[in-house]
């Protein structure tokens, strides 16, 4: 029988394409996307090598010691992974670190596993969701502040009859109280600013955005404006996102037309900051190069911010907190913001409501030891659960209740009365 004839030709088909087929691969996941050409190296490589986990668990309680100033201010998740990713990208020679791995499992799973290292980190999350209560419509942000600040609430027992207590003036708006607002290209740097008392310092108002501003914000700028508002500092990341940003919150559009004009300012960051502070670039991909580099000159980019953006970026979150701070200090006082001082009258009719407020506490206080020798009636715990289960399934309220004491003397009476009463709608 003789020997089946071998294909030669076929066979170094097969071999070639046995042995290139993960190059192959890579070649088209490359001509589909550039970041995959950072990507190279570890898909073509193998070897012994520290992971990402690893290097990150070994760095992890330096970088938070870094981003939050050694513990002394709050600080965000990106905040953390920027002040690692240098050394864990050195650790695993690898040029890419996933920041959301990092943010969503690396960190937590650190915290989650060393909690006694970790008991004391004040790391703020962004809110994801809302909270309401039942009765008092009372909601709240599903963040790590609004959480906390929630759960450290408690009921306490208040003056039936009392006064505003409040020592500020009463405002609404601008009018007495700023005339600055700091707007931020991201949520969730407020607990920082609040740590520091920004705001109440050059009182400023503070907004803030999750990216390109929205109707609502527009058309609460361009009220304020009217009342006085006179300038709006925009600080956003160094990218093509973050001149976007800037450039159009106070430019019209279809969806809100500006009755006033905007006093908007950018204060970076810019790449001027970027150098001055050696902060972090990273690799990005833009597409359609040629549209956005219409859009970053248009929005006053310079040649060498435009040239620097094509594939680079530098976040916010690049600077630790007490970089952060300074930087926006430093702005606020190269513009001019300062205390916000009322006149002379607003000053005066401030301090008569104060002596006015004294004298009408005073006057409460004599009356209040009278009030535990008023008769209730024997039947007083019965009247308020009928009433707050039944009269009041809403509001949690005892509008039920009776308002003399000597009105109800039995049950039946009791009953008669919350029948009488309408539901609340």
């Amino acid at each position: 029988m003789s020997a089946k004839p071998i294909n030669i030709a076929s066979g170094i088909t097969a071999a070639l394409q046995d042995v290139t087929k993960t190059w192959t691969k890579q070649r088209k996941a490359e001509e589909r996307g550039r970041s995959s050409r950072a990507r190279r190296w570890d898909r073509m490589v193998r070897y012994e090598r520290v992971t990402i986990r690893d290097a990150a668990f070994r760095l992890m309680e330096d970088a938070y010691m870094k981003a939050s100033d050694s513990g002394r201010l709050p600080t965000r998740p990106r905040q953390v992974m920027y002040a690692a990713r240098p050394q864990i990208l050195e650790l695993t020679d690898k040029q890419v670190l996933d920041d959301r791995y990092f943010t969503q499992t690396l960190l937590p799973n650190f915290i989650a596993e060393n909690p006694g290292r970790c008991s004391s980190w004040d790391i703020v999350w962004d809110a994801r969701g809302h909270f309401t209560e039942p009765h008092s419509g009372r909601e709240i942000a599903l963040g790590t502040m609004e959480v906390r600040q929630y759960l450290g609430l408690r009921a306490t027992p208040t003056d039936v009859v009392s006064v505003d207590r409040d020592i500020l003036f009463p405002t609404h708006g601008p009018e007495h109280r700023f005339n600055v607002v700091l707007f931020i290209e991201k949520e969730g740097f407020g607990p920082l600013f609040a740590a520091e008392h920004l705001a109440e310092q050059y009182d400023i108002a503070i907004m803030s955005t999750k990216g390109m501003s929205v109707t609502a914000a527009r058309m609460l700028l361009d009220k304020l404006c009217h009342r006085g508002l006179r300038l709006i500092l925009v600080l956003h990341d160094f990218d093509v996102s973050g001149f976007s940003i800037f450039g159009t919150l106070g430019k019209s559009n279809r969806r809100y037309e500006f009755t006033n004009d905007v006093p908007v300012v950018d204060i970076g960051l810019r790449l001027d900051d970027v150098e001055a502070r050696g902060l972090e670039s990273e690799p990005v991909d833009v597409s359609g190069w040629r549209k956005r580099q219409q859009t970053l000159k248009r929005h006053g980019a310079t040649p060498d911010e435009i040239a620097f953006l094509k594939d680079r970026r530098v976040e916010l979150n690049a600077m630790t907190s007490r970089q952060l701070l300074d930087f926006v200090e430093r702005k606020l006082k190269e513009h001019g913001v300062d205390k916000l001082v009322p006149d002379d009258t607003i000053l005066e009719r401030h301090a008569r409501r104060l002596v006015e407020q004294r004298l009408a506490n005073r006057a409460i206080a004599c009356f209040a030891p009278t009030s535990p020798s008023v008769p209730l009636p024997k039947n007083c715990p019965t009247i308020c659960v009928r009433a707050s289960l039944t009269c009041l399934p809403r509001t949690g309220d005892f509008r039920g209740m009776p308002h003399s004491p000597k009105r109800f003397t039995d049950t039946s009476e009791g009953d008669r009365a919350r029948k009488a009463t309408p539901a609340s709608p």
